[in-house]
């Protein structure tokens, strides 16, 4: 018994005096996704679709490469919660050369396992933005700065990363390039590309588990149709066009049917409601409602096109420009350079649109408008100059002057008719029989 105990007390010595080695994980596959332009509600979806996905193929990391310049602060905080839970380890890398991660892309990065920059990309700019009577304004209000500050410090603290020079990002809207966000240990490396990150965070450790990366198989993740459609139905200017082409569809709808533009604006109306999630800030919803009033008022109880309806344009452009993301209506973190981008691709494109359906309406106002040459039409002769059909009316030219016609039978443009009856002011006309004079 003696023996046994000579032996195993030094044997046991031994291993309480042994140091505890961190245990090695080598990385056979490593899944890449790419976040570009505004984080939206698609690319929270994208993230859920990469996690799930390498898990399906068995890859031990998820690499995100990052080029945004910020985006929902909801949707921010959703991907920051996948990837915090996420049992892979998580690579971010803001790539490629000339890439940013301002505001809700700094969130983003901060919060995997090991933050990497390649050479000729910046980080930074966290500080809100909202648009006032002056344009995009930094927001300085304790109320909302205090919540996105303490985040951002224990994002970074988590990760061991410099907390301090975190917080600046938010109070002094700092910008750092790669070598800088390096010396100051805001991020882990700087690589090159992917194959360079790879061998450079080979032998590094996350979560105490030092990883083998030198000869893993990088795979792209190819995200479905769905976020590809989700992705441009949230941009910000796409459903602000399609909110205004919609509402003016409908108005030129009501007061020309027959053309499907009442239907093409329901539709453009949805298509803009699903890309903002069905949220729409208030003074938007207020402006809009007004300009679409006043426009029906102008078209529809007073005659011609005057200051109503011009009124009800300037409401429109009000409307969308509040559509534009800001932190203090819609919780939006991006960089002021993007704010003032969306806010010129919200006033030109919806003031083009406007002053485009108001040429047509008030050239339909003119020609319903005119009054006949003549008080008898029937059995003269006009020329289509579109196609009509029995569910599809168009315009005719009858002694130099357009009408809005209708036919029970199918007519191609350009061709000769004959006016059968005027029902208001509208002709109802019939082909004109071949050797009829």
């Amino acid at each position: 018994m003696r023996k046994y105990l000579l032996i195993l007390i030094p044997l046991l010595l031994i291993s309480l005096t042994s140091p505890t080695k961190a245990s090695t994980e080598k990385i056979e596959k490593v899944l890449v996704v790419k976040i570009e332009g505004a984080i939206t509600r698609a690319t929270v979806e994208l993230i859920k679709g990469a996690i799930k996905h390498a898990s399906d193929i068995g890859a031990g990391a998820i690499l995100i490469t990052i080029d945004t310049p910020g985006g929902g602060l909801e949707e921010t905080k959703q991907i920051v919660k996948l990837i915090e839970n996420c049992k892979k380890i998580t690579i971010g890398f803001v790539y490629p050369r000339g890439a940013t991660a301002w505001s809700a892309g700094v969130f983003v990065l901060l919060s995997t396992d090991i933050a990497v920059m390649r050479d000729g990309t910046t980080i930074g700019s966290c500080q809100p933005v909202e648009i006032t009577s002056s344009g995009p304004r930094l927001v300085n209000e304790s109320k909302y700065i205090n919540a996105i500050k303490e985040w951002i410090k224990e994002l970074a603290s988590s990760h061991h990363r410099n907390s301090t020079v975190a917080e600046e990002f938010v109070t002094e809207n700092l910008n750092l390039n790669a070598s800088e966000a390096l010396k100051k240990k805001i991020i882990d490396f700087v690589a090159t590309d992917i194959s360079d990150l790879l061998d450079k965070i080979n032998g590094s450790k996350a979560d105490n588990v030092t990883l083998v990366t030198r000869y893993a198989e990088v795979i792209y993740y190819s995200p479905p149709l769905s976020y590809h459609i989700l992705s441009i139905l949230s941009n910000p200017i796409v459903y602000s066009i399609l909110l205004v082409l919609g509402m003016f569809s409908i108005i030129f709808g009501i007061h020309t049917p027959g053309y499907g533009a009442e239907v093409f604006g329901i539709i453009a109306i949805g298509l803009a409601l699903a890309g903002m999630g069905f949220s729409l800030p208030y003074m938007s919803i207020i402006f809009l409602a007004l300009g679409f009033i006043l426009l029906v008022i102008e078209i529809f109880v007073t005659p011609g096109f005057g200051f109503i309806g011009i009124g009800g344009i300037i409401c429109i452009i009000l409307g969308t420009i509040f559509l534009v993301p800001s932190y203090s209506s819609t919780r939006w973190l991006v960089s002021q350079e993007y704010q003032n981008l969306l806010l010129i691709m919200a006033i030109v494109p919806s003031a083009l649109i406007s002053g485009f359906f108001v040429f047509i309406l008030y050239k339909v106002i003119r020609v319903k408008g005119k009054k006949p040459a003549l008080t008898t039409f029937e059995g003269e002769e006009a020329e289509t100059l579109e196609e009509l059909s029995p569910n599809k009316p168009g315009f005719v030219r009858y002694r130099g002057e357009y009408w809005l016609a209708k036919s029970r039978v199918r007519i191609p443009a350009h061709t000769k008719v004959v006016i059968e009856k005027r029902e208001g002011h509208i002709l109802v006309v019939s082909p004109k029989k071949e050797g009829k004079d």
